[in-house]
């Protein structure tokens, strides 16, 4: 329906090897994504997804499920307890991102997934100014359709060769706090910065204009990787372990 059939099973296999500890998906829609990102949660037995989602979709795909619920936190809720997932899930549904992008979960987010607002340069604009400054050292920023939308495309690539350059657009500030400015400009020159681009080929896809996620991912500059990996180098044949 939303076309995140396949690209789910990336955010499962991500969160399971990454283990974040803040998750936000900006539109949940039938779940698609929040219940395999929830389940990898549960398996690493940590962390906590935060997706938004005021049900307003929910008329249209509501006879599309398999059993009848009169709201779309009703399903949710359904879903959520069937699988034993209400450690690692907490669904939004009285927060507008039509009116308010930013939902703040008070902490650094590890993974964002956009998958709300317009996928057009003005809306990948709205993603990155509103979560830069909020972002984790080590994180990741997915933008629903972004890739094969040209335009979208042509801007993620100029604004995110910047932002390696450590050059932060206008656009990007505007309407930002001091602090938040000075949180993003700080955060910016510390930061790796990588444009994945993640189109999807439409062989028995049925959703066919749903079909791309644009990828950042943003790294600390370092040549230690940090937290609680291990970095290893050869040495004399032999493999010498480097704990930071």
């Amino acid at each position: 329906m939303y076309g995140k059939e396949r690209f789910c099973y990336l955010l499962y296999s991500l969160t399971r090897m990454e283990q974040p500890k803040t998750v936000v998906e900006l539109g949940a829609g039938v779940g698609t994504c929040s219940f395999l990102i929830a389940q990898a949660l549960k398996e690493n037995d940590s962390g906590m997804l935060w997706t938004i989602d005021n049900g307003q979709e929910w008329p249209q795909y509501q006879l599309d499920v398999q059993k009848e619920f009169a709201t779309h936190k009703e399903y949710f809720n359904y879903l959520t307890e069937k699988f034993g997932l209400q450690r690692f899930i907490r669904l939004v549904d009285n927060f507008d991102l039509t009116k308010n992008l930013f939902f703040d979960p008070m902490e650094k987010i590890d993974l964002l997934f956009a998958d709300a607002q317009g996928s057009d340069p003005c809306g990948c604009m709205k993603v990155l100014r509103s979560y830069l400054p909020i972002m984790s050292p080590r994180s990741n920023i997915f933008i629903d359709r972004a890739s094969t939308l040209n335009h979208s495309y042509l801007y993620l690539e100029k604004v995110v060769s910047d932002l390696q350059k450590n050059k932060i657009h206008n656009s990007l500030l505007e309407g930002l706090t001091r602090g938040s400015q000075e949180l993003m400009q700080k955060f910016v020159s510390r930061s790796k910065f990588t444009l994945i681009h993640l189109p999807e080929k439409d062989t028995n896809k049925v959703n066919q204009c749903q079909n791309s996620t644009a990828w950042i991912r943003i790294e600390p500059l370092d040549f230690y990787f940090d937290g609680d990996i291990i970095n290893m180098h050869l040495t004399d044949q032999a493999f010498i372990v480097d704990k930071k």
